[in-house]
């Protein structure tokens, strides 16, 4: 009982939140692993690609769908290759979220910034990964995702005992151009991002990000 009254109390939440933060759908009307919304950014200072991103400016806010989440989560015990199956919702996503983002809405963003602990693989798709600053800021959202995933998950505890490593909530950001030029659809609607990288590779992208002090 408790844990449907919990339930309850989750899925009135992720309503209201979506509602109150303007969140919307990448292609109106079809599920895809992200909902986007223009918000300013507050935090420290970073650059990504070319793009220098500073408390106040415009972004675009990235976030998940927990419900895509959950039925991978569900469907597949093993977190790691549930891990694996999200990536390739997030490669299914990307050419519609790159259409999105050229929207006029998101002419002042010059970039995308979230925060997820799925994050694992995605700098093939123009992501790159940044730590959270250690302090209340990452204690409370990692208390909130993990809180998150156990509602997602009943088997969450054991992924936390065993994965504590893969599941470290991150700052994912990326250059809007760079998402644009990789996944907008060019000559017989293919992309520049190659679908066949092997999803255990790997991309050096040290040099291509770095948070300011």
């Amino acid at each position: 009982m408790a844990t449907r009254a919990f339930r309850f109390v989750f899925d009135a939440w992720e309503s209201l939140f979506h509602k109150m933060f303007h969140l919307e759908e990448i292609e109106p009307g079809v599920e895809h692993l992200f909902f986007i919304a223009k918000r300013r950014y507050f935090g420290r200072p970073f650059v990504v690609e070319d793009v220098t991103v500073k408390s106040g400016d415009i972004v675009i806010e990235l976030h998940m769908n927990n419900s895509v989440v959950e039925r991978v989560l569900t469907k597949d015990e093993n977190i790691v290759r549930a891990m694996v199956q999200l990536i390739r919702q997030a490669r299914e996503s990307m050419p519609v979220l790159a259409k999105a983002i050229e929207h006029e809405k998101y002419e002042r963003a010059a970039a995308l910034y979230g925060i997820t602990f799925i994050h694992r693989g995605i700098d093939r798709f123009g992501f790159h990964t940044l730590p959270i600053s250690d302090g209340v800021s990452k204690r409370i959202t990692t208390w909130h995702l993990r809180n998150v995933l156990r509602i997602l998950n009943p088997h969450a505890n054991d992924i936390f005992s065993t994965h504590a490593d893969v599941l470290e909530p991150k700052l994912v950001v990326a250059s809007k151009r760079q998402i644009i030029e990789l996944f907008r659809p060019v000559v017989g609607g293919q992309t520049l991002q190659d679908p066949t990288v092997p999803l255990d590779g790997s991309v050096n992208t040290r040099e291509q990000y770095r948070i300011q002090s």
